[in-house]
């Protein structure tokens, strides 16, 4: 297999440079950084965090060995490689309808989170396809109109697709599990785009209550109404990449990639089929984002940073969603990257050309 070495641009903060960072660093912030982590990480385990952990990877995948005109690693491999063509962020290309669809014959797919900034591009993808009838599961209704109606205006999404939109009122946190199945109830998808809010930091236990229980009870709902398939958005970290820099400092949000793996880990429990996709940082890229970055799926557990804007991932779950057979039971840590790190390719290939890479990255 041919191998180059290790561009340290896979993630934008390296070892080397964060050991720069921490040489220059008073003793004394360092510190308490490290205390304060540790304090969160102890308090977020004995809050629940399960111990057993669920196999990270599908029996059976091929492997190859090509990764095409993207950026090769030591160990890489392309997992169920490439091959169709097409321009950059169709998430419509090789649309294969299926399951859940009422008597429109559309797919009915589930969208909790809808109202947030990733949620609300996560259902204009959705509408944008033409094949599915979205339910927002949201707290206040009138808020995802108004969301819609400034999409449209602005050109993101044709108004006559959003006719196609459908709202329920829906606190996961206040909802009694037979509620939220009913809500569910028709759906053949299930998308949780949930997450505490970084803006309510001093909410010491946002994280358990919507990261945590709040995504496991729409697991758990999703599995009693029937869904076959879920899509949970997590985070780079979650996993065996919870302790490296700079992803474990999300860990200082109250233990959040604890709460965040819980909820990992009752979905490969359940028995839905699964995707669970894990962005890297989504705050500064804006959503013209993805035409100087391509977007880079590597495999369970490989990055621990890396930036990507919400458009970007929105454009991937519907891909996800379009086509099931590329994303069945898979995680994808996602980043994106320069062209020169990372080729043009549709979502459906960048999910064929998955990169897993043996060893430590970031």
């Amino acid at each position: 297999m041919e191998t180059r070495p290790l561009v340290p641009r896979v993630v934008p903060l390296t070892h080397r440079g964060a050991a720069k960072i921490f040489r220059r660093a008073d003793p004394r912030i360092l510190v308490l950084m490290v205390a304060a982590l540790g304090l969160i990480t102890l308090i977020s385990a004995s809050g629940g965090l399960e111990a057993s952990m669920v196999g990270s990877q599908a029996a059976g995948t091929t492997v190859r060995t090509r990764i095409g005109a993207g950026r090769l690693y030591p160990g890489a491999s392309v997992l169920s490689g490439s091959g169709l063509g097409g321009t950059r962020g169709d998430s419509r290309l090789a649309v294969h309808a299926e399951g859940g669809a009422g008597e429109t014959g559309m797919k009915k797919v589930f969208v909790a989170g809808a109202t947030g900034k990733l949620g609300s591009r996560i259902v204009t993808e959705l509408l944008k396809s033409g094949n599915i009838q979205v339910i927002a599961g949201v707290r206040n209704p009138s808020k995802l109109q108004g969301i819609m109606n400034e999409f449209v205006s602005e050109g993101r999404i044709d108004r006559k697709y959003t006719d196609n939109l459908e709202t329920v009122t829906l606190d996961l946190e206040s909802e009694s599990p037979a509620g939220i199945q009913s809500k569910i109830s028709g759906c053949s998808t299930v998308v949780s785009a949930i997450g505490a809010s970084e803006a309510n930091f001093f909410d010491t236990s946002g994280p358990r209550r919507i990261d945590g229980d709040a995504a496991i009870s729409l697991v758990e709902a999703a599995k009693a109404a029937d869904a076959s398939k879920f899509v949970m958005v997590s985070a780079i970290g979650t996993g065996d990449k919870m302790f490296t820099f700079p992803a474990g400092l999300l860990n200082l949000f109250w233990g959040v990639l604890f709460q965040k793996q819980r909820a990992e880990n009752a979905l490969k429990a359940s028995g839905l089929d699964f995707t669970i996709v894990r962005p890297g940082g989504m705050e500064k890229p804006k959503d013209d984002f993805k035409y100087t970055h391509n977007l880079q799926c590597f495999s369970e557990d490989c990055l621990s940073g890396g930036v990507v804007s919400r458009q970007q991932i929105a454009e991937l779950i519907s891909a996800a969603i379009l086509n099931p057979e590329v994303s069945s039971d898979q995680v994808f840590e996602v980043i994106a990257e320069t062209p020169e790190y990372a080729p043009n390719r549709t979502m459906v290939d960048a999910m064929q050309a998955q990169i897993k890479v043996m060893g430590n990255q970031g």
